[in-house]
């Protein structure tokens, strides 16, 4: 892979499609373009109506190209960590001399040649640590000298009904798949989390439309995955029985002007709109009245399932996920769980968004691996070059020196 290869990641999110067109330029991410397009056909992480969302991946596609006039072939795709199983294996190699990037590579060959369950998918694959010399090191040891090599490696899995299913769709949307990602790995990659678990336990939590996963990192490892079936969904149609809004509505006043966590809050209206000739209000108490019953819920079911850990670590939670941007939720589930709570949205201009968080992740995964695999571009690089040939020309003629250039050239 090509550091300057133009990638694009997808995400098939539970109730939108998530596409980022990005490349690396000097050791940074530059992203292109983003497209968040609402989509159907997805409960509790599995695709129940297919066409329903490939309809969605080819409109997101179709809009991308339109605005980049670019040809997108191919995708990495992000995949829901539900049923996330790990195994471990510890793997020796002999060394010549010194570790070169061949032997790095046998150590994979073996640890993807392991024979792991039936209904399972092999789905990422993370070396966490080397034995050189009785030394362990958590980065590669390229150039160590040494007779031989001890490798720890993580096989992280799905079930492999899932897995295919996603990727099957993606292909009938007319796509290739370059990689896949669990998305609490994507994540890892993208807020360093497996290098910061290294001195505390961390519990990335996404909470979604739909559901809220989990996520355990420990010791320089992504070690577990749980899911609860509970999100701002449940939320978001009580407000839309209870007030008579439209969905859409509904969710825009839940992520723009509810606030989680105060003690006392105001009778002001805000929110006004008319139906059948008659004019409404809705004030943040009414608003919050609704909300409150069904937030005990999701935070009661939160705190039940990462109450052991809680009870026997120093542990931090990271928030992200679209309905992590809910204003007041970090400091109110840091709060109830009596730990710290850190919102997670990425620095990377253009996604500055919890939602895509994940998405993003994947550009990273992509790049840990491109010295031991082989990775195509999303799209057609020498059009992409072509493309930018022309614009460099362009923006040369706008310039003073460039019209002049221009002038005697046509004549």
């Amino acid at each position: 892979m090509n550091e300057q290869d133009v990638q694009v990641g997808l995400e098939i999110a539970d109730h939108e499609i998530r596409l980022v067109v990005g490349q690396f330029f000097n050791t940074r991410l530059n992203i292109m373009k983003v497209e968040r397009v609402l989509s159907s056909g997805i409960h509790n992480a599995q695709i129940v109506d297919q066409m329903a969302v490939i309809q969605k991946i080819t409109a997101a596609v179709k809009h991308v190209e339109e605005n980049l006039g670019l040809s997108i072939e191919r995708v990495i795709l992000s995949l829901p960590s539900i049923g996330l199983s790990r195994y471990v294996r510890r793997i020796t190699v002999p060394i010549e001399e010194r570790v070169s990037l061949r032997d790095i590579k046998a150590v994979y060959k073996e640890a993807l040649n392991t024979e792991l369950p039936n209904h399972q998918a092999l789905v990422n694959l993370s070396i966490t640590k080397s034995l050189v010399n009785g030394i362990i090191m958590r980065k590669l040891p390229i150039n160590e000298t040494c007779d031989s090599l001890t490798m720890d490696v993580d096989l992280l899995c799905a079930d492999k009904e899932m897995v295919y299913r996603y990727v099957q769709t993606v292909e009938k949307a007319g796509l290739q798949v370059s990689e896949i990602s669990l998305d609490s790995f994507a994540l890892g990659k993208e807020a360093s989390l497996f290098e910061k678990s290294l001195e505390q336990h961390l519990i990335a939590i996404k909470a979604e439309r739909q559901s809220t996963s989990l996520s355990l990192f420990a010791k320089g490892k992504l070690v577990s995955t749980e899911t609860i079936n509970l999100g701002s969904k449940q939320i978001i149609s009580a407000m839309v029985n209870r007030f008579n809004l439209p969905i859409e509505v509904a969710d825009r006043l839940l992520h723009m002007n509810a606030r989680f966590g105060l003690d006392h809050y105001p009778n002001t209206p805000i929110y006004l709109w008319s139906n059948e000739g008659k004019t409404h209000t809705l004030s943040e108490q009414e608003l919050m009245t609704v909300i409150q019953p069904i937030l005990n819920v999701w935070l009661d079911e939160i705190k039940t399932t990462i109450k052991p850990i809680l009870d026997t670590s120093n542990v931090k939670i990271v928030l992200f996920g679209e309905s992590g941007e809910i204003n007041g939720f970090d400091q109110l589930l840091s709060n109830e769980c009596g730990c710290e709570c850190e919102l997670y949205i990425p620095e990377t201009l253009g996604v500055r968004s919890s939602a895509l968080a994940s998405v993003t992740g994947l550009f990273y995964v992509v790049k840990d691996q491109s010295s031991l695999r082989e990775f195509l571009a999303g799209v057609d690089m020498g059009l992409f070059n072509q493309m930018l040939a022309k614009e460099k020309e362009i923006v040369n003629e706008d310039t003073i020196s460039g019209k002049f250039k221009g002038l005697f050239e046509r004549r």
